[in-house]
């Protein structure tokens, strides 16, 4: 009998592009190793709104008998919208980025409650989340912490070591990279895509060499 995983993907089809790829195939092929994912993401409206795109067809790679469970992205849209308008959200995210780090950044918080009803009534043991958007690694947090599940990170890009990320200031940075290595740490084990962003961590001394693994993407 397989073993039930929460499978916490933010980005998850029917949007579409590359951040979506790696969480489809696992979903698609996980049941084949044990393992059957009951899947929690965000509503495809929500998806659209965010300007992302639609490929309905990537649905088409999941199993027909998957369990998937969608809520609200918790994406401030009303306050984003009036604070452009006033050519003020550059200010306001500067202030506040500590809280408002990623536009997903309530998630976890807003979706912590549905994610632990998952949790119990599935007696899951095991959790696994998809970054980025980094905020889900404080939703696996979260549930370790609170739940006494296992949790599995694994991490589709570097955060604060990526080059194509932006930060308002150094000190941003600072506080980024801090809650970065807090999250990661208290993982069980953390799955990179590189062999490269494994020396890196070990580096960095987030996780043992013996907890990161490394899956590389496929073509």
């Amino acid at each position: 009998m397989n073993q039930k995983v929460l499978f916490i993907a933010y980005q998850f089809p029917p949007m579409g592009g590359p951040g979506v790829q790696r969480s489809t195939r696992f979903v698609q092929y996980l049941n084949k190793f044990g393992y059957d994912p009951i899947v929690l993401t965000i509503h495809s409206e929500d998806i659209k709104r965010n300007g992302n795109t639609i490929d309905e067809s990537l649905l088409n790679f999941i199993p027909k008998d998957t369990e998937i469970y969608r809520t609200p992205s918790a994406i401030p849209f009303k306050t984003i919208q009036v604070l452009s308008k006033l050519k003020l959200f550059r200010l306001f995210w500067l202030l506040f980025y500590p809280l408002f780090w990623e536009r997903s950044a309530i998630w976890p918080y807003k979706t912590f409650k549905t994610a632990s009803e998952l949790v119990k009534k599935n007696n899951i043991k095991l959790v696994y989340t998809s970054s980025g958007p980094f905020s889900s690694l404080i939703l696996g947090r979260l549930l370790k912490k609170k739940l006494g599940v296992k949790w599995v990170a694994d991490m589709r890009d570097p955060y604060t070591d990526a080059y194509s990320w932006s930060f308002p200031t150094k000190w941003h940075w600072l506080i980024s990279r801090w809650k970065e290595k807090r999250a990661l740490s208290a993982s069980d084990v953390l799955i990179v895509n590189t062999d490269e962003v494994k020396k890196l961590y070990v580096k960095r001394k987030i996780k043992p060499e013996s907890e990161i693994v490394v899956i590389t993407n496929g073509y």
